[in-house]
């Protein structure tokens, strides 16, 4: 994948590329054109189902294209099989036309891309591929079974093969009717056999994403780093496990992402000092161009952002993040209010907040007790636990985090909270936050503010209760951001949006920092919308999904309650 080609290959390959993308949409379009077929049915059915297969053909063309774009070697195989069958059929029937403008043209893609063959080095998935297999292999079946009752139906003067290959030409539109006359079942081998094509082809196109293991020594190098230029809230959970890294060549910068399919994800800012960050953006823009990824950065603050710009990245607000000057923080005045009361709850009920040192002060029986308490959080959750932009507990290596927890008069212990430094060592982010069930009101509120007060009394500057998403985008004025917003109003059923940044506001914040999306190619698309959603939660979109539904059919069983 780090092979470089010199620009000239680049650029051809990309013409080539784009002229498929032109016949794809010329075989989309040419049909609209044609809209008076005449009065007879017969030549209307005629003119419809060619035109749907130039549609189908065009799609399959674009699909093909695209992943050719993506530099796939499976796409490679498919458009020179393509290309050389129409070359030799074209020679063979038209050899007398073989200088006209069209053909030279696609001859001309023909050597591009043959001359280009290690370009496209990306392999397809494995487990995709199987996928593609089965789904070909079940067309297969299909036509066959198809074939045989045709053979049978026609009293077997016609053979099986002839049959196969009839039913293969309804695809095409070039079947004998007498055979298969236009009926339902006629439709729906034509619909089902292009619907096998396409799925087995997506499959067929999916690249294999690499998974590079961590070398020797970068987490430890990515942590010094971390400890010295870390300014944004999640520099400290891009040490965690479930992240490769991207370090510069002078090896003084990184980033964490990972890989949804063609999208390389980010978390936070790099990692690096503000005078390096313009060759370290340029080397992750050149591997991401040499490599067909798009990339998209989560959770970074405005320190970049001007560097962003220069560079050619695009950048859309994304929520906001409470940060507490610890200096000058109180929960005194209206701002505290709620707080305050809280807090003097859980007080008068008998709960008390310690720390716990699992470096120097192993207990098993306080670890025990903080994972159950987790569990039963998780447990009440709407959807699965997100991972990539939160860290874990992670008692088996706690390196700089600090563990805060409430318990009650009895000893049990109800919830606790998980921080983590960022500010270069100079603040600390609540990553992990987790509470019983039945845990005695005000306890979260009471955990941070001790906790607070304890780093305040070590001379820490900063704290941070980590980016509400989404949140205080409706006052913004981009087309994408609008479109975020409208995700923070409506869809709370499935994520607590809205209760998120409610929660973060009581805390009584001293400031709030906006955050972006920061993405290359510099427009937001669907695939970068999906990787930010997938890299979070394993389960993906059907978590969610059923998240929705769940509520909504409770929602529904209450109105029918209240009826």
């Amino acid at each position: 994948m780090d092979r470089k080609f010199p620009k000239f290959i680049i650029i051809l390959n990309k013409l080539a590329v784009a002229g498929l993308l032109v016949l794809s949409v010329f075989n989309l379009i040419w049909p609209l054109l044609f809209m008076g077929y005449g009065k007879s049915a017969g030549y209307f059915k005629y003119f419809e189902i060619h035109h749907t297969i130039s549609r189908f053909l065009g799609f399959t063309i674009l699909l093909v294209s695209w992943k050719l774009y993506k530099r796939i070697s499976a796409a490679w195989n498919i458009t020179m099989t393509a290309l050389s069958l129409w070359i030799f059929q074209f020679v063979f029937i038209h050899h007398d036309k073989v200088t006209s403008p069209m053909f030279l043209i696609e001859v001309a893609f023909y050597f591009i891309l043959l001359l280009s063959r290690n370009y496209y080095c990306r392999k397809a998935d494995r487990y995709s591929l199987k996928k593609s297999i089965i789904i070909f292999g079940i067309y297969a079946a299909f036509v066959f079974f198809n074939a045989v009752i045709a053979h049978l139906h026609e009293k077997n003067m016609m053979s099986v093969l002839v049959c196969i290959e009839e039913t293969v030409d309804i695809m095409f539109g070039t079947e004998n009717t007498e055979i298969y006359p236009r009926s339902f079942y006629h439709g729906f081998i034509f619909y089902f056999s292009w619907l096998c094509i396409f799925s087995g082809l997506i499959f067929l196109l999916t690249p294999y994403i690499s998974r590079k293991k961590r070398e020797h020594g970068e987490t430890e190098a990515a942590r010094e780093l971390v400890k010295k230029y870390g300014q944004n809230c999640s520099s400290y959970t891009t040490l965690e496990s479930d992240k490769n890294y991207f370090f510069s060549k002078s090896g003084n910068a990184f980033i964490a992402y990972g890989i949804v399919r063609d999208v390389i994800t980010v978390l936070g800012d790099p990692v690096c000092a503000p005078g390096e960050i313009d060759s370290f953006l340029g080397e992750i823009k050149t591997y991401c161009e040499e490599n067909a990824y798009s990339i998209i950065f989560m959770n970074t603050t405005d320190l970049f952002l001007g560097a962003y710009k220069r560079l050619g990245f695009g950048c859309v607000k994304s929520g906001e993040e409470p940060r507490f000057y610890l200096p000058e923080y109180n929960i005194s005045g209206g701002g505290g209010a709620k707080m305050r009361a809280n807090i003097n709850h859980a007080t008068k009920a008998g709960i008390t907040v310690k720390e716990y040192k699992p470096v120097t002060e192993h207990n098993p029986d306080i670890e025990k007790q903080l994972t159950e308490a987790s569990q039963e959080w998780l447990d009440m959750k709407k959807s699965g636990e997100l991972v990539f932009t939160m860290g874990s507990i992670s008692f088996d290596n706690p390196m700089d985090r600090r563990y805060f927890y409430a318990e009650n008069a009895a000893g049990k212990i109800e919830g606790f909270i998980v921080f983590v430094p960022f500010a270069a060592m100079n603040g600390y982010m609540a990553d992990v936050t987790r509470h019983c069930k039945d845990a005695t009101r005000g306890i979260m509120e009471k955990i941070f503010y001790e906790a607070m007060m304890t780093f305040k009394s070590e001379n820490v500057k900063w704290g941070s209760m980590a980016v509400a998403p989404l949140a205080r985008l409706e006052n913004e004025t981009d087309i994408t951001a609008k479109l975020l917003n409208a995700v923070y109003e409506k869809m709370n059923s499935v994520y607590g949006f809205k209760a998120l940044y409610q929660t973060k506001l009581k805390y009584n914040p001293t400031c709030w920092i906006s955050n972006y999306y920061v993405y290359y190619p510099a427009v937001f698309t669907p695939a970068q919308a999906y990787a930010i959603i997938r890299i979070q939660n394993p389960l993906g979109i059907i978590d969610y999904a059923k998240s929705f539904f769940h509520i909504g059919k409770k929602q529904l069983r209450n109105k029918d309650i209240r009826f």
